[in-house]
């Protein structure tokens, strides 16, 4: 087709394409894109619209000031493009506001509005990736966000993990609550991303602790074990997501026992007894009473008997003190039910007077 156009119309090839990623994570340098910027004003190389926006989406802003050095040099260059992403750079992702979503079954998913800064002097192919989230139903398929596709997704947005983990929740919610296999893979990665780690990659986290599969859970441990190494642990929301989801039935507590004790294994029992001791409180009030967990079963109290005794572990070889809420009323009980046994434990453990 470009040989029968006259030679001043002719397509030129680009010289490279200017949204290649620097590292494995999707993210782009943003020293590193202003000088291909360069190169291509030197060239005379007018940049491809699409290639421009993936590399404003994939250069890094966490850095304030990396990216405001950045965006000096990127102005200077006096061309559209430099003025755009000095424009990008100076500007701050904002926070993804979401609302919390109990489904009709058992599940707890999150809805979120537009993304405004996704909409604006972006092409129309792109837009859809700030696009309104509703919570979705089963069969559900998000326009333009293939599954076939799911593990790039994070290369597309490096510092946005909240925008792809709310998208991807009602998806990792399958390996706890369908028993699906494979899709708690994308939990580590989603850890190592840049952006807010807030309710959707919580949830996501949450969903994959409870899966059925040893190694979707295995999966999940090393997701939490990386965001506590980076500091972006929320145990607070994390162990009141776990509550809830136990609660719901959407997380079975042998398998969170499971997860809890492969965390705890690696030398994180103070951070797991933290997870916890958010976790436990209102499962334990569904027994303050004499009755079971609001799951309504036996196997699920013999499930919590088994979270109890890991945490009661945790708190053992941590040294962790205190009071946990409604787990006085659950080790007075009658019975010597392992339930009761380590509720026994974990109250000693918590009340044990510090060594000499």
């Amino acid at each position: 087709m470009g040989d029968l156009l006259p030679p001043a119309h002719r397509p030129h090839p680009l010289p490279f394409l200017l949204s290649t990623p620097t590292w494995s994570t999707g993210l782009l340098d943003p020293d590193e894109l202003v000088n291909r910027l360069d190169t291509y004003r030197r060239l005379g190389a007018r940049p491809g619209e699409c290639d421009f926006a993936l590399a404003l989406l994939r250069v890094g802003r966490e850095d304030r000031s990396a990216a405001g050095a950045a965006a000096g040099r990127a102005r200077g260059l006096g061309t559209a493009e430099g003025t755009r992403l000095a424009q990008w750079l100076t500007s701050e992702a904002p926070p993804l506001l979401t609302d919390r979503q109990q489904t009709s079954d058992i599940r707890i998913l999150l809805e979120c509005g537009e993304v405004e800064e996704l909409q604006a002097d972006f092409p129309r192919e792109f837009r859809h990736l700030g696009r309104r989230l509703d919570a979705p139903r089963d069969g559900w398929c998000y326009r333009h966000w293939d599954i076939n596709l799911r593990r790039h997704w994070l290369a597309l947005l490096p510092e946005r993990r909240e925008l792809v983990a709310a998208r991807l929740l009602r998806d990792l919610s399958s390996v706890a609550v369908d028993d699906e296999r494979g899709v708690a893979a994308i939990l580590p990665p989603l850890a190592e991303s840049g952006g807010e780690a807030g309710e959707a990659v919580h949830l996501c986290l949450a969903y994959g602790l409870g899966a059925r599969h040893p190694e979707d859970r295995l999966a999940a441990v090393d997701a939490l074990l990386v965001l506590a190494s980076r500091g972006q642990l929320d145990v607070d929301r994390l162990g009141a997501d776990l509550g809830q989801l136990v609660r719901r039935g959407a997380v079975k507590p042998t398998r969170l026992a499971e997860s809890a004790r492969t965390a705890a294994a690696t030398g994180a029992e103070a951070t797991v007894w933290r997870v916890l001791r958010h976790a436990l409180p209102d499962l334990l009030a569904d027994l303050t009473t004499g009755g079971t967990p609001a799951t309504g079963s036996t196997a699920a109290a013999r499930g919590l008997g088994e979270l109890l005794g890991v945490a009661a572990e945790c708190v053992e070889r941590s040294g962790a003190r205190g009071e946990l809420p409604h787990l006085a009323g659950v080790s007075d009980r009658r019975g010597a039910s392992r339930l009761v046994a380590e509720a026994r434990r974990l109250r000693d453990a918590l009340n044990r007077e510090a060594a000499a």
